[in-house]
């Protein structure tokens, strides 16, 4: 248990306990570790708290949305409501936000601080993934509380655990990392067949990625970047969200240090970032982005501003590279 987080799991707890009603966010364009934390939190709730009522909220995931059902909102239904933000590190990027400030908020996140718009901010840097830092809730509250998980508990923290390690391949993977996945696979549940069902992907998107692989660029030493048109889009009948979850269909590229995907989504232009080791959230941070030193996001108005980032990023890997002679 971090003990360093004790007094904000108790102020948490005490909330959770004072609230009738609990109403639960994560990002727009969620990966597995915003259903994950959002939903197995929400589900700790409800069965520690069986009088309470729960409300998950926000857009669906194609390859994710088996794992539970959201709930469309209206404003009414935040009265009196406690509102928590799960894997959210900006108030900018919360799915759906009926929500004032009349209402308490609770972010729990783990990625880097920029933007603490909770009443109280539960951010941990030093975890892999916002799932790892509810599962460390969670002993806190069993140790004092007696509370209980169950096998969907478990196995909703398990897979936004391996998705933000890569499963267990990114740099973010640690000791404690591997125990609690180690503890939650004491579940009852079919880890296989959970993963495997998250990575099927229809015949159109596997044709897409194949456009991946044909189409990216290389910049410069170490850098490489994808732009992807609505006629892309439209040609191969994918979405934003879909053309995303390829980003690193590029990492296996021998000397890659950084890589992107310009998704061009009408009024604007989406930036995924990742990076094998240059730091990166500065750079998504220039953006109207952010995120994690190795995998960030940003925006920019238009494919001419795009250039420019990638200017910046050629610079940054420049610099990774120098500093680093083993590359």
């Amino acid at each position: 248990m971090i003990k360093s987080n004790i007094p904000l799991y108790e102020e948490i707890y005490k909330k959770i306990k004072e609230s009738n009603k609990i109403i639960l966010h994560r990002h727009e364009r969620p990966d597995p570790d915003a259903y994950g934390s959002q939903g197995s939190l929400a589900e700790l709730i409800k069965i520690n708290f069986p009088e309470k009522k729960v409300i998950l909220v926000g857009k669906e995931s194609p390859s994710l949305s088996f794992l539970f059902n959201t709930e469309e909102v209206v404003s009414d239904d935040y009265k009196d409501a406690l509102v928590i933000t799960t894997d959210t590190a900006n108030f900018p990027r919360i799915d759906g936000k009926l929500f004032t400030k009349n209402n308490f908020l609770i972010k729990i996140d783990h990625h880097p601080p920029l933007d603490n718009y909770g009443d109280i901010n539960l951010v941990n840097t030093e975890v892999s993934s916002t799932c790892e830092l509810i599962y460390d809730l969670y002993l806190y509250l069993r140790e004092r509380y007696n509370f209980v998980i169950n096998s969907n508990i478990a196995m909703l923290l398990y897979i936004g655990i391996v998705g933000d390690t890569g499963r267990f391949l990114f740099s973010n993977t640690t000791e404690n990392t591997l125990k609690v996945a180690s503890e939650l696979m004491k579940y009852n549940f079919n880890m296989t067949e959970v993963i495997d069902r998250m990575e099927t992907i229809s015949e159109k998107l596997m044709r897409f990625r194949a456009f991946i692989f044909e189409n990216y660029q290389i910049y410069s030493e170490g850098a490489a970047y994808l732009k992807i048109t609505k006629d892309d889009m439209d040609k191969y009948g994918v979405t934003p969200g879909e053309v995303s979850s390829g980003i690193n269909l590029l990492r296996s590229l021998k000397n890659l240090q950084v890589w992107c995907f310009a998704i061009d989504e009408g009024n604007k232009v989406r930036v995924r970032i990742r990076s094998k080791g240059p730091c990166i959230n500065d750079i998504a941070g220039r953006y109207n982005g952010g995120g994690h030193p190795l995998a960030s996001g940003a925006t920019v108005k238009n494919f001419e501003e795009f250039d420019f980032l990638l200017d910046d990023i050629a610079n940054t890997v420049n610099n990774y590279i120098k500093n680093n002679s083993k590359y």
